[in-house]
């Protein structure tokens, strides 16, 4: 039965994370997320200036909500899985494969909008965009 423990964790980690990149990405959208040292996709160039942060995240934005979205769904998996483990006295280690994938592709995709949203501000430092 640990194992089901552990499908619930990472489904429950799973469902923080991507609840954090459809933020980023909602907040961005709406222009409710400035600039900061905390929040958001932080590299060298997009928080070097308004422009290049808005721009990189504006670029990056189709690659958090597919990875929100992707996630929700890797969460559910990983749920539902836990609670097939529930009624039926466990399953097998190889269902904690799903979370372990999922928390990767949500690495890979965050990976990528990261490198996107570094051209993309880089770009925009280049042409001197306005806000």
């Amino acid at each position: 039965m640990a194992e089901v423990g552990g499908l619930i964790t990472a489904g429950v980690g799973i469902v923080f994370v991507s609840g954090f990149m459809h933020y980023v990405k909602s907040a961005t959208e709406n222009r409710s997320l400035d600039r900061n040292s905390a929040v958001g996709i932080r590299t060298r160039v997009t928080t070097a200036s308004d422009p290049a942060w808005w721009a990189g995240h504006r670029a990056a934005g189709p690659w958090l909500l597919s990875g929100s979205f992707t996630g929700y769904f890797i969460s559910f998996l990983s749920l539902a899985s836990a609670g097939y483990g529930m009624t039926s006295g466990g399953v097998g280690d190889a269902f904690m494969l799903i979370p372990g994938i999922g928390f990767l592709v949500l690495l890979v995709i965050l990976v990528v909008a990261t490198i996107i949203a570094n051209k993309h501000g880089t770009k925009a430092e280049a042409n001197g965009c306005k806000k």
